[in-house]
């Protein structure tokens, strides 16, 4: 067992690389473990073992060898879940389809609930038992996921291979963006608390992921105020927001309504695009690197103050608008955590198929502002990791 110089982390030999990776690095052995070695490289190009500068190319054989290493360290759970589903189906078929099943609804936040049905039974009746629990549900908006691939209602549970102990992936699905809709806006609005104080609002942040399958989920860049600043605009914020101005853009500065004592801040999003949306995986000012898949958005808000937090605010929602009709919200939801700031929707394809959908999340953050992001990337790539099990 070695400690990784980078997280600190005591390990096995196995999970650390066999070789250096590059004939240039002048040390034997790296004391870096291969999770950190494939993020350092992505992220920096560099050999990151402390004192060595030689530069690494992240599509070089050596990174490959490590990313194939660290595949086969890493259990697959699908694998063993479609095992066990296969045996489950062919159980319920040898007698007829019946008998009990236990389930573990999960959701992105972590919540689970352990629900007991006869196979036969319709997955309907799993909403049914989400409603119980999750009350200010409704039922047309939930969706059920199993081994990446949405639960017909209709289907018995015994015919979706369900079986006893097994995960369903609960998501609160806000919208679908269906091909029609070219064009949306994802608008965060608030009343002024007392009715008067303007000055107190809420900052606006997308947080892009690229998560692949068989791979960690990888932050790219955050998209917010800054971005699309027109005065002043500094290299990276201009760079980041060439990248995604076809595809999701902050609105800008939140606007005020002195009428109705409120303001709001939007991004607008083209959902037809985002399929061919690649990002850099490494920093913006460093080398040109590969350009990955945009899997996962993040919409986020935080109280611009550090003494207040999102109840302050009169009625907190989150509206998405077609903007054909932009008086008209295709959905909504309140945001009212006694929290500074709140992790509001994932735009994202569920299973990597099908339409974008808006879900739902709603996870309070005691932690991270405007200024400082880094707890809050780390809480949306669990929210990532947790949607693919």
């Amino acid at each position: 067992v070695m400690e990784c110089q980078l997280c600190h982390k005591k390990k096995l030999t196995s999970e650390y690389p066999s070789n250096p990776l590059s004939e240039a690095c002048e040390h034997h052995h790296l004391l870096v473990c291969l999770r950190c070695v494939i993020k350092e490289v992505e992220d920096n190009y560099q050999c990151p073992v402390d004192g060595c500068s030689t530069m690494i190319d992240a599509d070089t054989i050596p990174l490959w060898e490590c990313k194939a290493k660290l595949k086969q360290l890493t259990f697959d759970y699908s694998d063993r879940e479609r095992a066990q589903a296969d045996e489950a189906a062919a159980a319920a078929s040898a007698s007829g389809g019946a008998g009990l099943l236990k389930v573990n609804l999960t959701t992105l936040l972590g919540e689970s609930l352990v629900v007991e049905l006869d196979s036969s039974q319709p997955v309907d009746k799993l909403k049914d038992r989400v409603l119980q629990q999750w009350k200010d549900r409704s039922k047309n908006k939930i969706k059920l996921l199993f081994n990446g691939e949405e639960l017909p209602d209709s289907q018995s549970l015994a015919s979706a291979r369900l079986s006893s102990g097994c995960r369903v992936q609960v998501l609160f699905v806000l919208q679908e963006l269906t091909p029609d809709l070219t064009e949306v806006r994802m608008c965060m609005s608030w009343g002024w608390p007392g009715g008067k104080d303007h000055y107190n609002y809420l900052d606006t942040a997308c947080f892009t992921f690229s998560a692949l399958p068989g791979s960690a989920p990888k932050f790219l860049h955050c998209i917010d105020f800054r971005t699309q600043r027109q005065q002043g605009r500094h290299e990276i914020g201009a760079a980041i927001s060439r990248i995604y101005d076809d595809f999701v853009r902050h609105d800008g500065e939140s606007r005020k309504s002195m009428q109705d004592r409120s303001s709001e801040s939007s991004f607008t999003v083209w959902p037809q695009n985002l399929d061919r949306l690649r990002a850099p995986s490494g920093k913006i000012r460093g080398p040109r690197g590969p350009l990955v898949p945009v899997t996962h958005l993040f919409f986020v808000v935080f109280t611009f103050r550090d003494d207040t937090n999102i109840s302050v605010f009169r009625n907190p929602q989150l509206k998405v608008f077609d903007q054909r009709d932009p008086q008209t919200p295709l959905c909504s939801t309140n945001l009212n955590p006694r929290a500074k700031g709140l992790i509001v929707c994932l735009l994202s394809k569920p299973g990597g198929h099908g339409a974008w959908q808006v879900t739902d999340v709603g996870q309070p953050l005691a932690e991270g502002s405007i200024r400082e992001y880094k707890s809050v990337r780390q809480i949306c790539a669990d929210i990532i990791d947790r949607q693919r099990l």
